[in-house]
């Protein structure tokens, strides 16, 4: 623990360690926000749309099984050792978590209030903005919890394997030293890195989710 403090110390004093910190943070963010987008709208749409559920499952579910991370030298083929390899890698591993973190929101909604609400007079739209989304909030930050390790994970991955830039660099060029006390200062950053960007999250989900504690009058 005193060489390891004493490392964080020397570290963060340093322009070039938060250069790196900030790559990891800004590709994970565009890797998070990208795959929660598109795995949101996906979900929606499927468990809105039988046909297209029944259609498309057993594809999504082949490629889901699919490890993502093994397949990063895959995507730095495709898409070279820039920014755009570590933020598809992310956005592989968000999209299937946030889809169906959605899809099991969507489906989960009390069928005879929505039923209520059409006899009512009430359009798809209205149910979509009032009642779908709301009861879906939960879901989609439940989803948002699991992906964001999970894009911190394929990021870091992604740089360890080919990339000149990013905590994931400095992990391959400490393990291949056999520094353990600059590995396990990179795991402090990155750890905290995922406690403050969880804790923004809870903050944001607190704050959707106050209609639920209302009181009843």
């Amino acid at each position: 623990p005193r060489l390891l403090a004493a490392r964080l110390a020397t570290d963060m004093a340093t322009t070039e360690f938060w250069f790196h910190a900030f790559v990891t943070l800004y590709e994970t963010l565009i890797g998070l926000a990208s795959g929660a987008i598109l795995g949101g709208i996906s979900g929606f749409l499927l468990a809105r749309h039988r046909l297209l559920d029944i259609a498309l499952e057993p594809y999504l579910a082949a490629l889901y099984s699919l490890p993502r991370v093994a397949l990063a030298p895959l995507f730095i083929l495709w898409f070279g050792i820039g920014l755009m390899s570590k933020v598809m890698l992310a956005v592989s591993i968000v999209y299937f978590i946030m889809l169906y973190s959605v899809y099991s929101g969507v489906r989960n909604v009390d069928a005879d209030l929505l039923d209520s609400i059409r006899t009512m007079g009430g359009s798809d739209r209205y149910l979509t903005r009032h009642i779908v989304l709301p009861s879906c909030v939960p879901f989609i930050f439940s989803g948002l919890r699991i992906s964001l390790g999970m894009a911190l994970i394929g990021t870091v991955v992604g740089e360890m394997i080919a990339s000149q830039k990013g905590l994931g660099r400095l992990i391959s060029i400490s393990s291949g030293g056999f520094d353990t006390t600059g590995l396990f200062s990179i795991f402090v950053v990155l750890a905290g890195m995922a406690m403050g960007l969880g804790a923004i999250m809870k903050t944001i989900e607190r704050r959707l989710q106050r209609w639920q504690e209302a009181p009843i009058v």
